[in-house]
């Protein structure tokens, strides 16, 4: 846990942004957007791995907690001000949460993600320049 790693969205994740994407348009009074969900599919997210299978994740008073125990989150940007779970990481599945946990589209939104869309792990990070470097995990 606390790996960064690269991954293609889940199907999850491509019908809950397509639905928000018709819901917003339509408060707007605007037509629904064309769909892109298939554009979307080669897309690659880039996440950090909270909890692997098996793990129990909860997300409860602005902590994120794993099998019971407050997770580390010295990498989170704000602490979350949303609940989760408690939920099981079915086997062949991960976990994931953005750094910035109150603004990214991730596992607590859209559910685990399956082991076979990862596609790589992030090693260096080169943007913003002024946090140019390794990636720590």
């Amino acid at each position: 846990a606390g790996e960064v790693i690269l991954f293609r969205p889940p199907a999850r994740a491509l019908e809950i942004e397509r639905r928000n994407d018709v819901e917003r348009a339509l408060r707007r009074g605007s037509r629904a957007p064309p769909d892109r969900t298939s554009e979307r599919r080669r897309d690659v997210f880039v996440k950090r791995v909270v909890a692997g299978p098996g793990d129990v994740v909860e997300v409860r008073d602005r902590v994120v907690l794993v099998n019971g125990e407050a997770r580390a989150d010295a990498f989170a940007s704000t602490a979350p001000q949303y609940a989760y779970g408690p939920e099981t990481v079915p086997a062949g599945c991960l976990f994931v949460l953005g750094d910035n946990r109150n603004r990214s589209f991730d596992s607590h939104s859209w559910g685990p993600l399956p082991a076979e869309n990862v596609v790589g792990h992030v090693i260096l990070r080169y943007w913003p320049l002024e946090r140019f470097g390794v990636v720590e995990h």
